[in-house]
């Protein structure tokens, strides 16, 4: 049986792959790509020439399958997203549950993440934490989901993924449902040239960004909420 190489990809900085990620890449004849776009730009920038690119995301994750077994049973193989380590709030879990039914070895090769990486620059004390990937999209689902976890009374900090164009909302939201006490840490384009973090109690954090973007937020972002 072959090996499913799940790879790392840089969440921002083109430096942040590893020399193990670069080898894995050369050395496949078949990479499925969240987005291919992106890892195209990976290829040609460390001059990996020749390969077969196909998407793999969450709309055709099922409709793969078949062609991931296909390949791997010729071969080995990379699953790799547009940024950061696969199947963290990307597509692939379906996928790899069959991989490991038929028979196939699945290795990761670790990388970046923009969830470690963030922890990693943490100031709010914590000994583990809950996250939630990301909120619903939708204003009373992202209620809902935000009301249950204060409602479990939980004291391990909450950490999820946020848009740009949602994340005062969110804010919002949280000094609704949680308490104006409550303290919160953000960081926004993890290992880019305007990479950025604020902590501190959610109104001064609320102001900063404000202050900061008075129109569009810019940047995805990384949140933990401490009660």
């Amino acid at each position: 049986m072959n090996t499913f190489y799940i790879v790392a990809s840089p969440i921002g900085n083109l430096g942040d792959i590893t020399k193990r990620a670069i080898d894995t890449l050369q050395s496949v004849n078949t990479i499925y790509a969240e987005d291919t776009r992106m890892t195209v730009k990976i290829l040609n920038h460390f001059g990996i020439p020749g390969k077969k690119l196909i998407s793999l995301n969450k709309e055709n994750e099922e409709s793969r399958l078949s062609q991931v077994l296909e390949t791997l049973a010729r071969e080995d193989t990379v699953l790799i997203s547009d940024a950061g380590t696969p199947l963290i709030s990307d597509p692939g879990s379906f996928l790899l549950k069959s991989v490991y039914e038929a028979g196939h070895k699945v290795s990761p090769i670790p990388g970046a993440s923009s969830l470690t990486a963030f922890l990693s620059i943490c100031p709010l004390d914590f000994t583990g934490f809950i996250f939630e990937a990301f909120l619903p999209h939708g204003p009373k689902q992202r209620r809902r989901v935000l009301k249950r976890l204060f409602e479990e009374g939980t004291t391990r900090p909450i950490v999820f993924f946020e848009s740009p164009h949602r994340i005062k909302k969110t804010l919002e939201d949280i000094k609704n449902i949680f308490s104006e006490d409550t303290e919160v840490f953000l960081a926004r384009e993890l290992t880019k040239i305007y990479e950025q973090s604020y902590c501190g109690k959610i109104d001064d954090v609320f102001q900063e960004l404000e202050k900061q973007f008075p129109k569009d937020v810019q940047g995805e972002f990384v949140f933990m909420i401490k009660n």
